[in-house]
């Protein structure tokens, strides 16, 4: 019997399908309870990276069955996965892909290994690691112009060879992917309004996997699931949001995306799937975004796992079952773009 999630069908005439499960495998259940008391510890930034987008040097687990090529686009250094035996020239797909880590950590081993998965799983698909550039050196008021420049870069090349681009992220980097589209779609709205200009491209779709959507940090919901979240506390997660908002208001549509014109995902046919987890506290602010998103017609597909930890989908490496078949679920919902 198959143990892929299934949607709930109490809600299939809704435009954002969610998928929700309740069960926890004992090697998950003990890998949190390992986890709780080094919670200061897991995932928590290293050292203060310099200003700008930082060379990488790419994971052995994504170079084994895929080709890194490396470029720079808008001085941002970018790492293109191919499935070895592809070529450029069967790219129909674009994924550039934005890591978590606070703002504040290059890409994980993990996450070499989630591009280096989909680069294999979805044909005609290049994967795209951005190297952007990371807090507290380059905190949102410096760095979130600069992205912009690189996100109508990369849509303007993408247009220019059609391309179909799609914006992919967790924690961190799902909040900047999300800022940048809605960001990008408020000034093309504004631009129409005074002026018929062409209209210009974006992603067909975002992927979003325990995103933070809310940097004010005022949820009290937050504090609650505190108690249950094995890897996460509020004045960690408080602390980086302050390192990127910077001199910005954290309410600023720019470093919150619950704040952006959501409608206009809808109205660009912008779909945006995502995952939350029962056992993160960022979930309580990714649940709110989600109905958000639902109020306005937005299209897509979320997975909701009760008893999970923040982005859980990345511990796969290490043989637990829901991230295995999170992964799954993530590879099915790309595939049907």
């Amino acid at each position: 019997m198959s143990t892929r999630p299934e949607p709930d069908r109490s809600i299939k005439n809704q435009s954002i399908q969610v998928t929700t499960r309740h069960d926890r495998s004992m090697y998950m259940f003990f890998i949190q309870l390992l986890l709780r008391p080094f919670h200061n510890h897991v995932g928590r930034p290293g050292k203060r990276q310099p200003k700008g987008s930082i060379e990488l040097k790419a994971s052995p687990i994504g170079t084994k069955k895929c080709t890194v090529s490396h470029k720079t686009v808008c001085d941002i250094h970018v790492y293109d996965m191919e499935s070895k035996g592809s070529s450029k020239s069967d790219t129909k797909t674009r994924i550039y892909y934005f890591c978590g880590g606070g703002w504040q950590s290059p890409p994980s081993s993990q996450h070499w290994g989630m591009c280096s998965r989909m680069a294999q799983d979805l044909p005609g698909t290049t994967v795209s690691l951005v190297s952007y550039p990371l807090a507290p050196n380059n905190p949102a008021p410096e760095a979130f112009p600069w992205l912009m420049r690189f996100y109508r870069e990369i849509m303007e090349r993408a247009d220019e060879v059609g391309e179909k681009v799609i914006l992919a992220g967790d924690s961190s980097g799902g909040n900047i992917v999300l800022s940048l589209i809605l960001e990008a779609l408020r000034e093309d709205e504004a631009e129409a309004a005074v002026s018929e200009t062409k209209r210009r491209s974006h992603p067909v779709a975002i992927l979003a996997m325990c995103p933070s959507t809310d940097l004010t940090r005022r949820n009290p919901d937050i504090k609650k699931l505190e108690k249950v979240d094995p890897m996460l506390r509020f004045k960690f997660v408080k602390s980086t949001a302050e390192a990127w908002y910077g001199d910005w208001d954290p309410e600023d549509r720019r470093v919150t995306p619950a704040n952006g014109d959501i409608s206009l995902l809808a109205k660009y046919g912008v779909r945006v799937h995502g995952i939350t987890a029962g056992y993160d506290i960022l979930s309580a602010d990714g649940i709110i975004f989600r109905k958000k998103l639902e109020e306005h017609g937005v299209q897509g597909q979320w997975l909701h796992w009760e008893k999970q930890m923040h982005c859980f989908v990345l511990t796969y490496p290490y043989g637990l079952r829901e991230a295995k078949e999170a992964i799954d679920w993530v590879m099915d919902v790309l595939k049907a773009e």
